[in-house]
C-alpha cells in the first residue's frame, strides 16, 4: 500500500512541475460564429477631457438647450433606454426632449460621475468597439404642477470615428417620471 501511495504521489509532482507554456486558445463560438480568445481585453482608461462633451451636453439640457444637448450627435443616432423603447435620428431625439421640456419647470444635475472608456475586444456581439464615455448623476426636477422628484440616471455614450455620438443608452426608472406628470399628459 506504502508503494502504490508513494508511486501515486511520485507520479502528481510530476505532473505539478510541468513547465510547458500554454498558448491563448482560441475557439469558435457555435451560436454567434465569432471567435473568443482566452486574453485579457487590452480596453484603456481615456483622459478626463474626452468626457467634456457628455459634462456640456447635460448642462445645455438643464437649460432646456436641446439644440446644445445634441450638438455632438451624429444625424443618424440610436437612442436607447432600459425599458426598450428607442428612438432613431437626431430630430427624433430632439423633438422628444423639447416635448419633456414643455413639462418642466426646472432641472438641474449634481454628483456627476463620467468615466471615458476605450474599448479594443468586445465582450459580446451587441457591443461595439471604440470610445465610451459613461455617465452618472443625480437629477433634480420640478414639473410644471408643482411636483418635485429627484432621481439617479446613468447614460453611455459611443462615439463614431467622427467623434459623434451614434449610440446612447440611458438607465433610468421612469416609473416616477410617468407618475409625476401623469396629469400634465393630455
Amino acid at each position: 500500500m506504502k508503494k502504490i501511495f508513494l508511486g501515486l504521489t511520485l507520479a502528481a509532482f510530476l505532473f505539478a512541475c510541468n513547465n510547458e507554456k500554454k498558448e491563448d486558445k482560441a475557439s469558435t463560438d457555435a451560436t454567434t460564429g465569432t471567435a473568443t480568445t482566452d486574453k485579457k481585453t487590452t480596453d484603456e482608461l481615456l483622459d478626463m477631457s474626452n468626457g467634456d462633451g457628455v459634462k456640456n451636453a447635460m448642462m445645455a439640457f438643464s437649460k432646456g438647450d436641446i439644440d446644445g444637448m445634441t450638438a455632438s450627435y451624429d444625424d443618424n443616432i440610436k437612442y436607447r433606454w432600459s425599458n426598450g423603447d428607442s428612438l432613431t435620428g437626431k430630430q427624433a431625439v430632439k423633438d422628444y426632449y423639447n416635448g419633456r421640456w414643455k413639462l418642466i419647470d426646472s432641472l438641474s444635475f449634481s454628483d456627476h460621475v463620467v468615466l471615458p472608456v476605450r474599448v479594443n475586444n468586445v465582450q459580446t456581439p451587441y457591443q461595439a468597439p471604440g470610445k465610451w464615455v459613461l455617465h452618472w448623476a443625480f437629477v433634480h426636477v420640478k414639473y410644471k404642477n408643482g411636483k418635485k422628484i429627484d432621481f439617479w440616471v446613468h447614460n453611455d455614450y459611443h462615439y463614431n470615428d467622427a467623434d459623434k455620438v451614434d449610440l446612447a443608452i440611458q438607465y433610468i426608472d421612469r416609473h416616477p417620471l410617468i407618475e409625476a406628470t401623469k396629469d400634465l399628459m393630455k
